[in-house]
């Protein structure tokens, strides 16, 4: 008898889910849009996990709208497959108006599955990550998914693909890392420099010996076979003038999570309120993530 191969061991003793998805009827859904490549259950599952993971905490609702069409009963039983293994586990949290949503967060397990499928899936270098994010953070942390998106989209429309998605929690943990290597190694100098060293190999910007550090860093592939990097910033009320100045020099795709904090960008950037003339944001990066 012929031994199949080995599968990856955090892939080993799924069970794989094999009830039919409904068949295709007529109506507003979009997950019956002919014009899409047919997903399985399993397959929107595992999407659904991948994202949790690589973001660490992501609003339901955008993962209904991504990795199920728009089909809040799919994810819901999605959901529930993801709790029973121990995948993820649900948060509540509040938007800049104060209503309430829901949060998907990765476990331990979660993340492990999350690399796992991210393997499978031909991104090798994807690192998940899990543990406790902070109430207060997590309006603006599921933001990121939606900004991250939609550089992903951008790049994908030019002929690119993404490689890797890094998170600020990922990024500021290599430099911490880093420096704190050449602390024990050598002197607060070392570090320093270690620092400054492991950001441009990062490509991350320095102002004024600060590393600034993106919400979220996109590597991508481009048509041309060029590799290149994408610093996605999302912006919320209470972003100081100087520290958005700083970020959108550097070259960092700017978003806002609310209208108002999308008309501070504007006043930030010299373009008002409105985002006229004087500056401002190009239109095309004057884009609002409103939760």
């Amino acid at each position: 008898m012929t031994r199949m191969p080995d599968r990856d061991p955090a892939l080993r003793g799924e069970v794989r889910d094999r009830r039919p998805e409904g068949r295709a009827r007529s109506g507003h859904r979009r997950e019956y849009d002919a014009g899409k490549p047919r997903r399985s259950f399993d397959e929107r599952v595992d999407g659904f996990v991948r994202d949790v993971g690589a973001f660490r905490a992501v609003a339901l609702r955008d993962l209904i709208e991504r990795q199920f069409d728009g089909h809040p009963f799919a994810a819901r039983r999605g959901l529930a497959r993801a709790e029973r293994r121990g995948w993820v586990e649900q948060r509540t949290a509040r938007g800049p108006k104060g209503g309430k949503f829901t949060v998907v967060v990765a476990t331990e397990a979660g993340a492990a599955r999350a690399e796992a499928l991210w393997r499978k899936a031909g991104r090798p270098e994807q690192r998940a990550l899990s543990g406790a994010v902070r109430p207060a953070e997590l309006a603006h942390d599921v933001a990121v998914y939606r900004a991250a998106g939609a550089a992903q989209a951008r790049i994908e429309a030019a002929g690119g693909r993404v490689v890797r998605v890094r998170i600020d929690a990922e990024l500021k943990g290599l430099l911490a890392s880093r420096s704190e290597q050449a602390r024990r190694a050598a002197s607060r100098e070392a570090a320093d420099v270690a620092r400054r060293q492991a950001a441009e190999e990062l490509g991350l910007p320095v102002d004024g010996g600060k590393v600034l550090v993106p919400d979220a860093q996109v590597e991508y592939v481009d048509a041309a076979g060029r590799t290149g990097r994408c610093n996605v910033e999302v912006a919320s009320g209470h972003y100081r003038g100087r520290s958005i100045r700083a970020k959108a020099k550097a070259g960092f795709a700017m978003y806002a999570s609310s209208p108002g904090a999308a008309a501070a960008v504007r006043r930030a950037l010299g373009g008002g309120s409105r985002g006229g003339r004087g500056g401002g944001l190009p239109r095309r990066e004057q884009e609002v993530i409103e939760l």
